[in-house]
């Protein structure tokens, strides 16, 4: 093995984060308007998290491998006069996971003798030379090369997750920011009143790629120019399910007043609280998109709002009315509930169920938050365009017979 191969060595860590700032700064920058106002943020966060973070190093000591062993000539200093002998060397590789990248950079921490060794794929590759066989000595000496390199892991993982925790708060911010400047820019312009002229040579949106041990894809929009949509805010999105979750309440007190009630008929007493609330715009069975949906509220003629009421009538009532909310959903439709009422007994083990089912769905994304024991709020990936994101939360309530 080349005795120049010298860990940790290459440059400095501090150097290399400054660099990655810069990079990540000017990437942000490259965004196109369309482009980032279309695509989902949390995705872009992603992206960008994956791309410039570091996974740190661990060695996998219980898979290492003698690689060969064989014999070579060397020269011998012990006796003063140099004199040429014949002595055995062994080839360990020492498998890894993280960015080997990691063990070029000086870290912040570190001596005047860092460790040799090659780095192939993901596998280092350890020379041990032996005058005589002695398997003790083999192991002492490997056991040697690896507690010096372990030191040195120690150090250059701490400072890159420092840098990890540093740089995502720094994505989310600049990203965030650059969204929001974005977005005023846009509204500056459309309050101008004047249409914009589109140029006939303008190139798709694309994000660059940028050298790394890894090609990690950037989120993938259309090409449509954006157009700001009316929206409901997460706060008057919580006031709707409020409302709903009240009138449960009355319910559950009162529950031989509602034993004999159908779906239709529970539905119209949330339509009563809902219309308190919105003036007249919620409705019930209203015709949307591919379908009718059974709470509807609108304003200024806008969907803000679509929810379904279902009977629990077992494990496919989560998937199949997932599957019908969805059927129902405009491409603006961003804010969804499912109530499930539960009229069997052991409501408990009914809840149990819910969470595999909300994930065994085919448009499920991810968990947005935990709300409470009978509340699931989670991301649905739209029927017609996997980079709408919809917010969901589905609610289960006892409603004895």
């Amino acid at each position: 093995m080349d005795e120049r191969n010298i860990l940790f060595n290459n440059k400095s860590f501090f150097d290399v984060r400054r660099n990655y700032q810069s990079q990540l700064n000017e990437e942000i920058k490259s965004f196109k308007r369309d482009y980032l106002l279309s695509v989902n943020t949390n995705d872009v966060i992603d992206y960008l998290v994956k791309k410039y973070c570091f996974e740190p190093i661990s060695l996998l000591e219980d898979k290492i491998e003698v690689v060969k062993q064989g014999e070579k000539d060397v020269v011998d200093r012990s006796w003063g006069e140099p004199i040429t002998i014949r002595a055995n060397y062994y080839i360990f590789a020492v498998p890894f996971t993280g960015h080997s990248e990691l063990f070029l950079y000086q870290p912040s921490t570190f001596n005047y003798n860092p460790p040799r060794a090659e780095i192939r794929n993901s596998e280092l590759i350890l020379s041990i030379q032996q005058n005589e066989n002695n398997p003790e000595e083999i192991k002492t000496n490997l056991s040697s090369q690896l507690g010096s390199i372990k030191t040195y892991l120690a150090w250059i993982n701490a400072d890159a997750l420092q840098y990890n925790s540093q740089i995502k708060a720094s994505i989310t911010q600049s990203v965030s920011s650059r969204k929001a400047k974005l977005l005023e820019d846009q509204k500056t312009l459309s309050s101008l009143g004047f249409p914009l002229r589109e140029r006939k040579d303008s190139m798709p949106t694309y994000i660059s790629d940028v050298k790394r041990k890894i090609n990690i894809q950037p989120p993938v929009a259309n090409n449509k120019p954006y157009q700001p949509e009316p929206e409901l805010e997460l706060k008057e999105y919580e006031a709707i399910l409020k409302t709903l979750k009240n009138m449960i309440v009355v319910m559950e007190r009162s529950p031989k007043a509602f034993a004999n009630m159908d779906e239709e008929t529970l539905r119209t007493h949330f339509l009563v609280q809902l219309n308190a609330m919105y003036e007249g715009s919620a409705t019930g069975e209203t015709f949307n998109y591919e379908g009718k949906t059974d709470i509807l509220i609108r304003v200024n003629g806008k969907n803000i709002f679509i929810a379904e009421c279902k009977f629990w009538k077992g494990p496919k009532t989560i998937t199949e009315t997932i599957t019908q909310l969805l059927g129902y959903l405009s491409w603006r439709d961003t804010k969804t509930s499912i109530l499930i009422f539960n009229r069997n007994k052991d409501t408990t083990n009914v809840i149990s169920q819910i969470p595999d089912l909300i994930k065994g769905h085919s448009n499920y994304k991810k968990d947005f938050q935990k709300i409470s024991e009978t509340d699931f709020r989670f991301i649905l990936k739209s029927k017609d365009d996997a980079e709408r994101e919809l917010i969901n939360t589905l609610m289960v309530f006892d409603i004895p017979k």
